[in-house]
């Protein structure tokens, strides 16, 4: 199984090294944090650890990343390490489940323990759930549960209070941007960029970043904040949901930097920082109530998307706002 190393959480990987060493280790974990912030890299982590052969030879937590167990793992075939995940939007249903729990009986075939890792449990139906406790409540002695959640408010109590609860929690924003530059060799200022739309999740930065969103920025700028082509944005923008929802992404970020200059909040803390100039000449053509009816404007269209509503008359008002003769 493939996952990046740096988005393992270091501190949640020593927690388990540590209960381990003490002979602490609980029969199931619930890791709960934003979608992408690692908590599927360091669950597989930590089954990495608990069965390395040579784990004596790293640091704390750390895997050898050499022997058969740890090799089979990085491959995904490994026997006793089982992941239940299901596509967005489908619910794990009960049958999932029951092969899962058919397998928790088992003896272990090579490991010393067996990881069962569920991805998205709030995706349980009730049905699923009522299976999945039976086992939380009468664990195997070799085997070890690790469940996420990004949504810990929809996990059912019965299954969230039967479970050690280990919270993943965001980054700075200063921080991620820095990770960003380090591991990624990102330009600064995009780095800053991908840093405030990731929501300090260095997973899903990168996949802002596999996803062009940094050209996708630069082109809704310059064509249709700066370069005024109003048409193009109701008729090529209006047309597709994707682009929609990112052109209002980037105009809200683009008119909240305005009104922080206008209140003079220092340059570090706007997300187009390394297009300054621009945002000064295009902030001096509105006043402060003139760029917040904007930003209020654009915020209508968001949720006029969200509730999949028709977003073409609030684009042909926001035209109208963005591009009216100074």
């Amino acid at each position: 199984m493939i996952t990046s190393a740096i988005e393992i959480n270091q501190s949640v990987l020593k927690r388990f090294a540590a209960l381990e060493k003490k002979g602490f280790l609980a029969h199931a974990y619930l890791f709960t944090g934003p979608a992408h912030i690692g908590k599927a890299a360091t669950a597989f982590a930590v089954a990495k650890f608990l069965n390395c052969e040579n784990k004596k030879e790293g640091g704390e937590g750390c895997s050898c990343d050499r022997c058969p167990s740890c090799l089979r793992i990085n491959s995904g075939n490994h026997p006793d390490i089982h992941v239940l995940k299901v596509a967005p939007g489908e619910s794990i249903k009960i049958d999932a489940v029951r092969e899962l729990l058919a397998r928790i009986r088992l003896r272990p075939f090579m490991a010393a323990k067996k990881i069962f890792i569920v991805h998205n449990i709030e995706d349980l139906t009730t049905e699923g759930a009522n299976a999945l406790l039976k086992t939380l409540e009468e664990p195997s002695v070799n085997s070890l549960l690790i469940l996420t959640t990004a949504v810990p408010e929809r996990v059912l109590e019965t299954v969230k209070s039967r479970c050690h609860v280990m919270p993943f929690v965001p980054v700075s924003q200063a921080a991620l941007a820095a990770r960003l530059v380090q591991y990624y060799d990102e330009d600064k200022d995009q780095a800053h960029f991908l840093a405030y739309f990731a929501e300090g999740c260095l997973g899903k930065a990168r996949r802002l970043k596999e996803d062009g969103l940094c050209a996708a920025k630069d082109e809704i700028i310059d064509r249709y904040i700066l370069g005024r082509e109003r048409e193009a944005l109701v008729k090529t923008i209006g047309a597709d949901k994707a682009k929609t929802r990112e052109f209002l992404d980037v105009l809200l970020s683009w008119v909240r930097d305005c009104l922080l200059i206008q209140s003079g909040v220092e340059d570090a803390r706007l997300v187009h920082a390394g297009r300054i100039r621009e945002l000064q000449n295009f902030q001096r053509r509105f006043s402060f109530e003139e760029l917040a009816g904007i930003h209020r404007e654009t915020i209508n269209a968001c949720r006029l998307l969200v509730e999949n509503l028709n977003v073409k008359i609030p684009l042909s008002i926001l035209g109208e706002m963005l591009y009216r003769v100074p």
